[in-house]
């Protein structure tokens, strides 16, 4: 694998054209067909609305989206136009949903769920295919995730075989589908296992009443953490063995982990109470006092829109210059770039907090890292089970629904998995930055991805303004959580006052027996 020189890793712009020349990259998606997973998803929702915005001579963008509980798919494609991230695209061309086409189907179902004459249409006029939908929750039963993980992606990847016009199929996997490798390079990696060991898997699992024990799971997954980036891993050399067999233009693509969007099309936008979120919301309501972390590790987020702007280019990039019809993988990650640490998080959060509070806070908000385990555990039950307990009965009084141990057991159900995830892993991004050498001022400016040119110093703060924006508080003023953040304050000091006062009454007492003894 090629590598970046540290010293000028941008020199070289030899592919670069004049300063006012037109978007590249817009005009190689002008009159392309899209196939587009994982709407209304947070990435597939960015990818959707930045193909809209910016390239603006797309074709049609079919989505493929499947009816979610009691909601149906036509509701959900309404419902996710409607969001805020749409305002922008909304106000300069309202009719900007005429070119979104709405494929109904299922990852789970046999040949996706897609009609014939669904599927006779896809085949006709698509040329990409993006794929991002996936199982994400950590806990689901096994054979439903490798179902629409696994072979939802082999079923996808059919289809792409049966286009007529195709020009790449991009699987978005995870950069931690192979986190047992210190230094995640560029390139595939040996799968756990293969297809025909997953289908037993999900048999086995659909079979047995109680499904999959959590011993049978843990042998099976082996050096996983879980079961989510095992079948990464898997699909990863899926998507390798179907594009070398078929001739298939493919690549892989690994982002680390998504935080709210830098910029574009808003600031500080979420789609959803994902890990990090969920830690930090804890955090700022005053519930999560005590993490157990390293300060030197990093934390490996890369925002949102900056992500959406870097596959979009890598489309470009592989399909215009790339000639050979290889498999390739492209990571996208802060630590081999402009690294993000626990330290740079814990000093931010006082300020951040001040400045950005929440209206729901149940306590003052303050919190630390302890790495000993023993010494997590004691702090744990001292600053997080008792005072819950007391908080939960003080609602119960009030006539109030208890909530405080609720968001407690959210914000640890996943903790030692994403805890494990803030580490110092390398992960390799020298095919993104060379691509940066090849695309023009417009592009960017207009598809910037660039992470030298975030700034981490405001991270905290744009965290907490996501989290306002997602819990639909006011974003940027807010007197009411400004005002219950001045209160919370005060009565923390008057408590700590007392504790200090009891432990030194207690002390002297103690001292007082002694010497008297």
């Amino acid at each position: 694998m090629d590598n970046v020189g540290a010293a000028a890793p941008f020199a070289g712009r030899e592919g670069r054209s004049g300063e006012g020349d037109d978007s590249r990259i817009a005009k190689f998606y002008a009159g392309k067909h899209v196939l587009l997973t994982g709407c209304p998803g947070y990435l597939g929702t960015l990818i959707l609305e930045k193909l809209l915005r910016t390239c603006t001579d797309v074709g049609k963008i079919y989505i493929m989206i499947r009816p979610k509980r009691d909601v149906s798919a036509e509701e959900r494609m309404k419902k996710m136009l409607q969001n805020e991230v749409f305002d922008r695209m909304r106000g300069a061309n309202p009719n900007f949903g005429e070119k979104i086409v709405p494929i109904y189907g299922d990852l789970q179902k046999p040949d996706l769920g897609i009609s014939s004459e669904d599927r006779l249409r896809l085949t006709s006029n698509v040329n990409i295919i993006i794929h991002n939908a996936a199982m994400v929750y950590f806990f689901a039963k096994p054979s439903v995730l490798l179902r629409i993980n696994v072979i939802g992606t082999l079923k996808l990847l059919e289809l792409a075989a049966e286009c007529r016009s195709f020009d790449l199929f991009v699987y978005t996997s995870t950069a931690y589908s192979h986190h047992h490798k210190s230094t995640i390079g560029e390139e595939f990696y040996a799968p756990p296992c293969g297809l025909e060991t997953i289908l037993d898997i999900i048999r086995v699992d659909e079979e047995n009443a109680t499904g999959l024990s959590k011993e049978a799971l843990k042998d099976i997954i082996g050096s996983w953490i879980n079961l989510y980036s095992f079948s990464k891993a898997v699909t990863e050399g899926v998507v390798h063995d179907f594009s070398r067999k078929h001739s298939l233009p493919c690549i892989v693509y690994r982002p680390s982990i998504l935080s709210e969007t830098y910029k574009e099309p808003i600031d500080a936008w979420v789609g959803n109470k994902h890990g990090p979120i969920v830690i930090t919301y804890a955090c700022a309501l005053g519930i999560l006092r005590v993490v157990r972390m390293i300060k030197k590790n990093s934390m490996d987020f890369v925002p949102a829109d900056f992500t959406t702007n870097n596959l979009l280019a890598i489309i470009w990039d592989h399909v215009t210059y790339r000639k050979s019809k290889e498999p390739e993988v492209y990571n996208y990650a802060s630590s081999d770039w402009n690294s993000f640490t626990i330290k740079m998080a814990v000093e931010q959060f006082p300020m951040a907090v001040r400045k950005y509070p929440l209206s729901k806070m149940v306590w003052y908000p303050c919190f630390m890292t302890v790495e000993n385990s023993i010494g997590f555990f004691i702090l744990h039950t001292l600053w997080h089970v008792f005072p819950a307990i007391i908080v939960d009965l003080i609602l119960l009084l009030r006539l109030r629904k208890p909530m405080a141990i609720k968001m407690l057991l959210k914000a640890y159900k996943n903790h030692d998995e994403l805890i494990y995830f803030f580490s110092n892993w390398v992960i390799k991004t020298d095919k993104s930055k060379r691509i940066l050498d090849r695309m023009n001022a417009t592009d960017l400016s207009q598809f910037q991805f660039n992470l030298n040119e975030v700034n981490w110093n405001k991270k905290v703060e744009m965290i907490l303004r996501s989290i306002r924006r997602l819990t639909k508080e006011p974003v940027d003023k807010n007197p009411v959580a400004d005002r219950k953040f001045r209160t919370m304050q005060i009565l923390h000091y008057i408590v700590c006052s007392f504790i200090i006062l009891f432990w030194l009454f207690f002390l002297h007492r103690m001292m007082h027996t002694f010497y008297n003894y």
